[in-house]
């Protein structure tokens, strides 16, 4: 995490302000647009919602054109009081939102590389992805879950992930260590100087 961001007992009043103090949420983070699937999530916690009750879905991000539409199928799926739409977050507000989420879930129908996985990340945050987003990794080093473009695998892997605290706190760890080693200036140096150290020998100076 980055050592100036706000910790979530820094982020009360953003939590107070969208109605999320003491509740446990699930954050997508990106405009709400079709290429981003929001529907896609907002029909997989339609479903579980009841056997989730400790769980509210965040959008955080300006309307891509879905807007009308996501608010309407939360009303008539009756989770509409479980489903914030902030609009566009950023800042100290992003931060909050990416710190004090359980798990960040991207339902892209496509996706060259989700920047705010890694994002994520930083904060030790579990992922949720699709197949579709480029980063496959995430799975395969046990940072969360990797799914088809589709609400029922979304669904699926929703009722998994938020059925287990525990699990979902070693997820972000290992994507956190992943990012770190991998995505950020750090890493990069230390990877340069082990491959230089390697070049140049054992008796360089």
């Amino acid at each position: 995490m980055p050592s100036s961001a706000p910790t979530c007992a820094d982020c009360l009043g953003f939590l107070d302000r969208h109605g999320l103090e003491g509740r446990s949420f699930v954050l997508f983070l990106g405009r709400l647009a079709y290429i981003k699937g929001p529907d896609l999530l907002l029909e997989a916690f339609a479903n579980v919602a009841e056997r989730l009750p400790a769980f509210d879905l965040v959008y955080a991000g300006p309307d891509g054109g879905m807007l009308r539409e996501l608010r309407e199928y939360a009303a008539r799926r009756g989770v509409a009081a479980r489903v914030r739409f902030m609009g566009y977050v950023g800042g100290d507000d992003k931060a909050c939102a990416l710190q004090c989420c359980e798990l960040l879930a991207i339902p892209s129908r496509q996706e060259a590389m989700s920047i705010v996985v890694l994002e994520a990340g930083l904060y030790g945050k579990p992922a949720l992805l699709t197949d579709q987003c480029g980063f496959n990794e995430v799975q395969e080093i046990g940072g969360g879950q990797v799914v088809s473009v589709n609400a029922a695998s979304i669904e699926s892997a929703l009722m998994e992930l938020a059925g287990q605290p525990d699990a979902l706190a070693r997820m972000g760890a290992r994507l956190s260590a992943f990012v770190k080693q991998n995505y950020t200036w750090d890493g990069a140096v230390a990877k340069y100087r082990a491959l230089f150290a390697k070049i140049a020998g054992p008796n360089t100076s």
